[in-house]
């Protein structure tokens, strides 16, 4: 996988505090049956993000057997969206090793194809993310999706000069809660269900 963490050695958070993406799951949607958010309310948005965010987590938790938590960034902070973590030894014994992730939702007000809105949106060059930071592109909309190669390529010939490895994640089926996952860049990686 291409996941790239940095140590906690060179993070200065203001928020200690980590969820683990069930808890998050869990408490998104008892929040969202119970009418306590819904588009147009406070938070909204940042508890989509977490909500998203902790769904794509459980799938990497399931590829690579270990496991990972996430907090929520407060927005004055500007960017990332979510931090995500897990100890891995490969870097330092136990260090906990962190990622940064920036949330975009490809919607129905997304006219565009998959690869333009992201050439358009988070892979601007007026953004400036590294490749620390995971774009995680929440796909909520019905539409054609073609294959993970073709969007690598697609990617790959529009603008080489991408750092940020590139998550989409979406729903495969409009009534139950089963998501499709997979990394399109830089390779084609992380896809499951």
């Amino acid at each position: 996988t291409t996941i790239k963490c940095m140590s906690n050695q060179n993070l200065s958070m203001s928020n200690k505090i980590w969820f683990s993406p069930l808890n998050v799951i869990y408490h998104f949607k008892k929040l969202e049956s119970e009418g306590k958010i819904a588009p147009g309310k406070k938070f909204y948005r940042k508890t989509c993000e977490a909500f998203i965010t902790a769904i794509s987590l459980i799938g990497i938790i399931k590829m690579l057997g270990r496991e990972f938590w996430m907090q929520i960034v407060d927005d004055k902070e500007g960017s990332p969206d979510i931090r995500t973590g897990c100890y891995d030894k490969k870097i330092r014994g136990d260090d906990f090793a962190w990622q940064d992730v920036e949330v975009v939702t490809y919607d129905d007000n997304s006219p565009e194809s998959l690869v333009d809105f992201l050439l358009r949106t988070k892979l601007s060059d007026s953004k400036a993310y590294d490749e620390l930071t995971t774009i995680l592109c929440h796909i909520h909309k019905v539409t054609y999706i073609p294959p993970t190669q073709e969007l690598n390529r697609r990617l790959l010939a529009k603008n080489p000069k991408i750092k940020s490895p590139i998550i989409i994640l979406g729903k495969t089926d409009p009534k139950k809660e089963i998501y499709r996952m997979a990394q399109i860049y830089p390779t084609v990686d992380l896809d499951i269900t």
